[in-house]
């Protein structure tokens, strides 16, 4: 399979929540996402296992990584590009994985609207954009909105764990998790270094780059 393989499921004004060969697309500037009834992961899996969702999945190497590791999860990767959920979508394919939903969409509405209550294991949010200017804030994902939708879709025990190559970002989501999250790693509550995370094409560009990427990761109490 190619990325261009994967052709749009339906034209801008025909646009509306659909599912095909692996793929849940929700548009944007729609405003119907509750008349949409979510088929549910068991049905969209064909069995009860834990399920891990990848924000930001980019490229896909990392979450495709992951599912081929552990294939008796079930793995999301939230991505709104269509041209990178073609290429995740290829891969997928190609490297022959069952254990994966690719969803073309924002990842706040996903969360808010098709994510069923406590149905989650652990959630992770790779190199989010850092939006770095005071007047784009309003654009981070990892905000107190965004983190309700998760205590509501994450079981108890639930884990968030978020990589970034920006620090101020990495500040600013130890001091929006609070209650009921707790932090995995002492003051400053992240780190530099950990084993078995898994790579990204993202993660090897700021490598390559000389940043330095920070790992955050708490759980819900």
């Amino acid at each position: 399979m190619r990325p261009k393989d994967l052709k749009p499921p339906f034209s801008w004004e025909e646009r509306r929540p659909h599912m095909q060969d692996g793929v849940l697309y929700i548009p944007s500037f729609y405003s119907e996402h509750e008349k949409w009834s979510f088929p549910g992961f068991e049905t969209i899996f064909g069995r009860s296992a834990p399920v891990f969702v990848e924000y930001c999945s980019g490229h896909g190497d990392w979450v495709i990584q992951k599912a081929l590791a552990q294939p008796d999860a079930c793995w999301i990767a939230v991505e709104k590009r269509f041209d990178r959920v073609r290429r995740i979508w290829a891969k997928m394919h190609n490297f022959n994985v069952p254990n994966l939903l690719i969803v073309c969409g924002e990842a706040q509405v996903f969360s808010r609207f098709y994510l069923p209550a406590q149905s989650v294991d652990g959630f992770f949010i790779n190199f989010p954009d850092p939006w770095p200017k005071n007047k784009h804030a309003k654009h981070r994902l990892v905000q107190q909105p965004f983190l309700d939708d998760l205590i509501r879709a994450g079981k108890s025990g639930a884990e968030v764990a978020i990589a970034t190559d920006d620090l101020p970002y990495a500040q600013q989501a130890v001091e929006v998790f609070q209650t009921p999250w707790q932090s995995r790693l002492p003051a400053p509550h992240y780190t530099t270094g950990v084993e078995s995370y898994g790579s990204s094409w993202f993660e090897r560009l700021w490598k390559e780059l000389g940043r330095t990427i920070y790992y955050l990761q708490f759980v819900k109490s």
